[in-house]
């Protein structure tokens, strides 16, 4: 972001995109922190676009932009393996191409750019090919319209959303700067601005559109909000003579991401902000803090091993039990605090959509087994019970122990552990290639 501010106008704007990135929480904490395909992807985003930036203004198709068209091709492709919606990059450059630059449709090394595209994005070809194009249904189903009709409460969480997950300083600035361009005020070169426009208006429209009819995710817009950060650094920048290191309007961003983040770690930590209602009964204890989300789990993880044990040295749940559960969240957080250091499996039972990769999990750990024992653990945040879920499955289902969380000296919520003995019917299989069987 620093080199696209500097190549818009000068370092000063480059270091303007770079602290309203730092703002935002989307970009600090979501793609920053977390373990999601938006890391790579902002990473190969930004470059495609400072590379998109030098080669389509270029009418004369200079031999060191028609190389970097060729490693355009290849960093596009790396966007797109990391994340779908980055084939909005294509789609703004094509359209730029079509309506202000067309030499660049016959010139071979743009050609050869979509070649190396494909090449690079081929594993997920592959590996659809290999499975049934589950991929690209699950995420034409989720973005799927019509089905339930006009939904504009969707359509407020999800503008809600945007504003709140890119900082909603970092989105009035952005707001500012396009009012500005639509006075035909010059924030920098007019194709810099026309590329940038092309590629993060129609993703942010798209999602709005989609938001009106079914659920959507803040963050599927968030690369649309990366790409106007520097146009409202360039703003920011044309309203002063001499640069400042921290213009006002940077000082407050940074400001409130600031304050989000220390309030948002104090809460997780201590819950100071009591958001449930502590006479609630114990399987809903927890089930309006969405803080807990990241809270308890290594509370867990110290006191399951002392009932493991208990049942090993009782033989009541055999030698060789599992964990089960039916969707991925909670199970890749048992997979992770509790599973691996006691060396057991995780495995599961429930709906294609809603196990997500454990579908090859599954596969990976052997699958599951007649008269398999397994421990089945929810707790107040989402409580489940197991017997309505599980009882055709399982010969006899059973509570085996109630572990409280305490969080600032008080029980927070309840994990609820369970015993699920001897697997008597085996799930239909799903419908997924073997990597370990091919």
């Amino acid at each position: 972001l620093f080199l696209i501010g500097r190549l818009l106008k000068d370092e000063a704007t480059g270091w303007y995109a770079a602290l309203l990135y730092n703002a935002s929480i989307y970009g600090f904490i979501i793609a920053g922190v977390f373990i999601l395909p938006d890391a790579p992807q902002s990473v190969f985003w930004l470059f495609s676009l400072y590379l998109l930036l030098q080669v389509l203004p270029d009418k004369d198709l200079s031999k060191p932009n028609r190389r970097r068209m060729l490693l355009t091709g290849v960093v596009i492709g790396l966007a797109m393996l990391s994340k779908y919606t980055s084939a909005f990059l294509v789609v703004g450059a094509f359209v730029y191409m079509l309506l202000y630059n067309r030499n660049w449709l016959k010139a071979k090394e743009f050609y050869l750019a979509m070649l190396m595209a494909i090449l690079v994005f081929s594993p997920v070809l592959i590996w659809n090919a290999f499975n049934h194009f589950i991929s690209f249904g699950f995420q034409s189903g989720r973005a799927g319209m019509f089905s339930g009709g006009l939904k504009p409460a969707f359509f407020f969480t999800e503008l809600g959303g945007q504003f709140l997950y890119n900082n909603p300083i970092n989105v009035v600035l952005i707001i500012i700067a396009l009012l500005a361009i639509l006075r035909r005020k010059v924030l920098t070169d007019i194709s810099f601005q026309r590329i940038l426009l092309l590629i993060s208006l129609p993703l942010i429209t798209t999602f709005l559109i989609i938001a009106l009819f079914r659920q959507t995710l803040p963050h599927w817009t968030a690369m649309a909000y990366l790409t106007l950060i520097p146009l409202a650094a360039a703003k920011i920048r044309s309203q002063q003579g001499k640069m400042r290191w921290m213009p006002v309007p940077l000082a407050f961003s940074l400001g409130l991401m600031l304050f989000i983040i220390s309030v948002g770690a104090f809460q997780v930590q201590s819950g100071l902000f009591k958001l449930d209602d502590p006479k609630s009964e114990m399987e809903k204890r927890g089930s309006n803090d969405p803080s807990l989300d990241m809270y308890g789990w290594r509370q867990l993880r110290d006191k399951m091993p002392a009932i493991i044990e208990r049942d090993r040295l009782t033989g009541v749940m055999g030698t060789d039990p599992v964990f089960v559960s039916f969707r991925w969240f909670p199970l890749a957080n048992i997979d992770y605090y509790v599973a691996r250091p006691l060396g057991m499996k995780v495995l599961a039972i429930g709906k294609f959509e809603d196990i997500h990769h454990y579908a090859w999990i599954n596969n990976y750990r052997g699958g599951l087994k007649e008269n398999m024992n397994a421990y089945y653990i929810t707790s107040g945040r989402d409580f489940q019970d197991p017997i309505p879920r599980y009882s055709t499955y399982f010969q006899s289902i059973e509570p085996c122990d109630t572990i409280p969380v305490i969080r600032g000296g008080k029980v927070s919520m309840y994990f609820f552990v369970y015993r699920m003995h001897k697997l008597r019917m085996i799930p239909e299989k799903y419908p997924v290639w073997s990597a370990v069987k091919w």
